[in-house]
């Protein structure tokens, strides 16, 4: 391989279209230093072509380095000049970058997907850039993800990792990894991500429950709202489960309903049988059991909606904490417990929090939320012996309380525990009880929670009921 240095007019020198590093970033630092100490290190360049009777010159490596030489009047530069293939260019390119901590996963993962298109073998990509071969794949499954879809956004390119990750689980999805990407640069993403996966598992249960219903010749119905009692059948019996498990289920349903076939419609992971009405029902129907099923579909549509948020809702808040409360500072530790005991003994009008006894007598429910907020769970399992449990869990939490340095920590842990006791469907849905989300929220943004605009809408009372009005 013939190598030679020669000082090149930077005119003459191009930059590399295959460059995994697509911004160079602010070089007005390093044209300072060449400008009083020259350039300390040579560029590597390929021939290219020729152009007005001119040899032009590839950028292999230095693309940092050309672009601060040109703000500095630099017009000479050294070079090595190589001979290379394709496949050992994308290489060299893609292993200096490697090397250096500012190259964007999105870039390097485009790096790999290069020389994995001009033939290399994951293999050999992990050898070459000292990678493992599961980093290497994770990498290429990042760099699957479609142009269209990185264009969602114009902050794609600042996504972290885990969320080019979490971008790369919907790979299969591409309406959902659009969706998804859209939510970059806002406090949306986690939302969004929750919602997705919930949507993929309940699909993916429905699919299997298809399958079931199938095979004892039923169909679901997908011509009318959920919850709507068709016409001449009565308001629904319910099933939740495995859809393996349903045939069981069925056949003693059908014991109880002999009139007819069902009709069979899904709410998410349940299935609902609307039972046919007897000839002694249909006679007895009058408009006042229309009027009540029609007013239990509409609570049954809100009740679900309140459910899906707020089962949501409380996966992200756990989420968060579990992952920051390391991370809080003195200070900030401080004044949200101050903020949450207060909470926790008053509530927000005297008389719904602990000295009125609201809700805090649920032990179980608090431990459980405990062990959701702390990244080292408590010892004991759930055993028969529901005391000896809450006995040797709630001396585990007095030990952590009184290790050094810890106390302030695990204060706020125990009383995000026992608020998150108190935040239940029901609570967005009442006027009282969403003063107590209200004041907890206020508390976590403090510290840095990224409230979604469907946490805020709730907070903002979206589910609240509106005033009857006078019939």
């Amino acid at each position: 391989m013939a190598i030679s240095i020669i000082d090149i007019n930077v005119k003459s020198l191009i930059p590399n279209p295959n460059n995994p590093r697509k911004d160079v970033g602010d070089v007005t630092e390093l044209a300072d230093s060449i400008k009083e100490q020259g350039l300390q290190q040579a560029l590597v360049v390929t021939p290219d072509h020729e152009e007005h009777g001119e040899r032009m010159f590839r950028v292999v490596i230095g693309h940092r380095r050309l672009a601060a030489c040109r703000l500095a009047g630099i017009e000479r530069v050294p070079c090595v000049v190589r001979e290379l293939d394709a496949s050992t260019e994308r290489e060299l390119m893609l292993v200096e970058n490697c090397q250096r901590s500012d190259l964007t996963p999105l870039e390097e993962a485009d790096g790999y997907q290069g020389l994995l298109d001009l033939g290399a073998g994951v293999g050999e990509l992990a050898s070459k850039t000292g990678r493992s071969e599961s980093f290497v794949r994770g990498r290429l499954r990042i760099a699957r993800i479609p142009a269209d879809v990185r264009a969602k956004s114009n902050s794609f390119a600042q996504l972290s990792l885990s969320q080019l990750d979490e971008l790369a689980e919907f790979e299969d999805r591409p309406d959902m990894m659009a969706e998804l990407a859209s939510m970059a640069g806002t406090k949306n993403w986690d939302w969004k991500r929750g919602q997705l996966r919930s949507r993929v598992r309940v699909e993916a249960w429905q699919q299997s429950m298809r399958t079931a219903l199938e095979a004892l010749g039923l169909t679901v119905d997908v011509s009318a709202s959920t919850w709507t009692t068709p016409e001449g059948y009565r308001f629904y019996d319910v099933w939740s489960g495995e859809p393996d498990e349903f045939e069981k289920w069925y056949g003693q349903w059908r014991e109880k309903n002999p009139y007819g076939g069902p009709v069979i419609r899904f709410s998410e992971r349940t299935v609902l049988c609307f039972p046919q009405l007897s000839p002694e029902e249909i006679a007895e129907r009058d408009a006042k059991s229309e009027r009540r099923e029609r007013e239990q579909a509409a609570f049954q549509e809100a009740l679900a909606a309140r459910k899906e948020f707020d089962r949501l809702a409380y996966t992200l808040r756990t989420d968060w904490i579990r992952k920051h409360a390391t991370g809080f500072n003195g200070g900030q530790l401080r004044k949200a417990n101050t903020r949450l005991s207060l909470l926790a003994l008053t509530g927000t009008n005297l008389c719904d929090g602990l000295i009125a006894g609201a809700g805090w007598n649920n032990l179980d429910h608090v431990l459980d939320a405990y062990n959701l907020l702390t990244t080292t769970p408590l010892p004991c399992d759930d055993t028969s012996d529901r005391g000896l449990w809450r006995e040797t869990n709630l001396a585990e939490l007095h030990r952590r309380q009184h290790v050094e340095g810890a106390a302030n920590r695990e204060l706020l842990l125990t009383l995000c525990a026992q608020l998150e006791t108190l935040i239940k469907p029901g609570t967005w849905a009442d006027e009282c009880d969403i003063t107590i989300a209200q004041a907890y929220y206020h508390t976590l943004a403090d510290l840095g929670y990224p409230t979604s605009d469907e946490e805020n809408k709730a907070l903002n009372g979206c589910f609240l009921p509106e005033d009857d009005e006078a019939e």
